[in-house]
C-alpha cells in the first residue's frame, strides 16, 4: 500500500515508515543518553564544586587560626621586649657607681 504526502504528492512506501521509525528510536535514544551523560557531568562538577568548597572553608578556618595565633604571639614579644628593657634599665641602675642609695 503505497501513501503520498497530501500537499506534494511524493509516494510514501513501507521502507520509508520503517527508516522514519529507526530515525526516531536513534533520534530518542541519543537524546536519552545525551541527558544521562549530562546529568552524570553535572552531579560530578556539582560534587566537585562542594568539596572544593569544603576544602576553601577548612582553609580559611585555618588561615584565621594562624592569624588569631600570629596576633597573640606578636603581643607575647611585645610584652617580653617591654620586660627585657626593664630589666636592662635596672641592671644598668644597680652597676651605677654613682648611684647613692639610702641604705
Amino acid at each position: 500500500m503505497s501513501l503520498a504526502l497530501p500537499l506534494i504528492g511524493v509516494p510514501i512506501d513501507g521502507q520509508d515508515v520503517i527508516d522514519a521509525v529507526v530515525l526516531l528510536v536513534a533520534a530518542a535514544a541519543g537524546f536519552l543518553s545525551a541527558g544521562v551523560i549530562g546529568l552524570l557531568i553535572g552531579l560530578g562538577a556539582g560534587f566537585a564544586f562542594i568539596e572544593i568548597t569544603d576544602e576553601l572553608a577548612r582553609i580559611d578556618d585555618a588561615l584565621t587560626r594562624l592569624a588569631r595565633e600570629n596576633e597573640t604571639l606578636r603581643n607575647r614579644v611585645e610584652s617580653l621586649e617591654g620586660t627585657v628593657a626593664e630589666l636592662e634599665d635596672a641592671l644598668e641602675t644597680a652597676d651605677d657607681p654613682n648611684r647613692s642609695d639610702s641604705d
